[in-house]
């Protein structure tokens, strides 16, 4: 086994594998390699319930404590940014010229949120990705009236949501015809957009920004390629992220819309591993952006690197929380087609719904379920057995859905 660890990227990635590794039963060196400065914070929180604290007590949104390091014997150095890669001499070089020496490498950089060209240079825009983005847009909410949301994806809406909250209004840009376009069904766009419009969030869909306002070089409003004129004093830009691969590319590894990786997140170059939002596995449709995928692509890396057992595969999950309402979603719903179909459940309590989505070969693809964990539970347990309800029976309420699991799974 291994001597010497280092892992690139300390979220929730790294964190896991660090973790896996030990659990795994090794005990050589870990380091941990972290650009952002400090004990890393939980990253879903950050939308949420970090916004809407008052900062007195930050501490319950770390990811681990200062102590865990040391319990676990693992070296945090943060604050640092690996810019070398050498896998002939395994080395890496941090930007202060430090050299550090690895038998197996780890890649959990992440990614980097993207960023709109006209708004570089002006004040009261923001992005959400780490904790300094978060306490930046906590501070300027303070005294704010109105704010503008540019992305109608999980973060945009939860955002949005958040500052709602805080007393502002708000105003959701997305040039997408739904919101939530690239990851929820129609039905699901649908009943968060009612869910934001119901709070007095403007939702406009469909339409872009042709010009970002600004005053003496702070934001100032938006105008829509319609004409509309939006006035607000902050912005937040939520349009997604780029996988952070510049040191992986320099270095010769195989990379596409992410590091590519086989099963077990090896990378095309020996004993680099990657993992997290920044890893692609060969084959997949896309890389998978999730809490979820980050601990189960961590356990799989520690894994292989132990000669241990993998986790067992199964569907991918999200979620996420808006205006007190949660979405639980497994699965990945496809590219809207005509071949793809949607079938709506009801739920068992009130306000309760799921949403079935099938593939254009009739399989069961994803489940999205709202005020109704029972639901999410069972579909995901069809995901992960291979199991799809028939379509034609999914949508009626008192089909037996749990006896058609417990009868699958026998």
């Amino acid at each position: 086994m291994s001597d010497s660890i280092i892992i690139v990227g300390a979220s929730h990635a790294g964190i896991a594998c660090a973790e896996q590794l030990r659990a795994n039963g090794f005990s050589g060196q870990i380091k941990l390699i972290d650009r952002l400065s400090g004990v890393p914070f939980e990253r879903p929180p950050l939308s949420k319930g970090f916004l809407q604290a008052g900062g007195s007590d930050d501490k319950k949104f770390l990811l681990r404590r200062s102590d865990w390091f040391s319990s676990h014997e693992i070296t945090l150095i943060d604050g640092r940014e690996v810019t070398i890669i050498d896998p002939e001499t395994k080395q890496l070089q941090l930007d202060d010229g430090q050299c550090c020496v690895y038998d197996k490498l780890v890649l959990a950089t992440g990614a980097f949120p993207r960023r709109l060209d006209d708004t570089s240079k002006l004040e009261n825009v923001f992005v959400l990705r780490h904790a300094k983005n978060a306490h930046e847009l906590r501070d300027a909410m303070k005294g704010r009236q109105n704010a503008v949301v540019i992305g109608g994806g999980y973060i945009g809406l939860e955002v949005a949501a958040s500052l709602n909250k805080a007393g502002m209004r708000v105003d959701v840009i997305e040039i997408a015809e739904r919101l939530l376009a690239r990851v929820a069904s129609p039905n699901i766009s649908a009943f968060f957009a009612n869910l934001h419009e119901d709070n007095d969030v403007g939702v406009h869909t469909g339409v872009i920004n042709q010009e970002i306002l600004q005053k003496d070089g702070v934001f100032s409003g938006i105008q829509l390629n319609d004409d509309r004129i939006i006035d607000a004093e902050l912005l937040l830009v939520g349009i997604g992220v780029s996988p952070d691969l510049d040191v992986a590319v320099n270095a010769g590894l195989n990379t596409g819309d992410g590091i590519i990786v086989d099963g077990m997140m090896q990378s095309s170059v020996s004993d680099i591993y990657a993992i997290g939002d920044v890893a692609r596995v060969d084959g997949a449709m896309s890389r998978i952006e999730s809490v979820d995928n980050a601990q189960n692509t961590a356990a799989r890396a520690a894994a292989a690197i132990c000669g241990s057992s993998p986790p067992p595969k199964t569907a991918p999950w999200f979620w996420s929380e808006q205006f007190g309402v949660r979405l639980q979603s497994a699965g990945i719903v496809p590219r809207e087609s005509a071949a793809v179909q949607y079938v709506m459940r009801p739920g068992k309590r009130e306000g309760g719904l799921s949403v079935w989505t099938y593939d254009g070969r009739g399989k069961l693809a994803a489940i999205e379920a709202v005020r109704d964990p029972a639901a999410y539970m069972l579909g995901k347990k069809c995901l992960d057995l291979g199991l799809s309800p028939p379509l034609s029976d999914i949508g009626i309420a008192d089909f037996d859905l749990k006896g058609f699991v417990a009868s699958g799974a026998a």
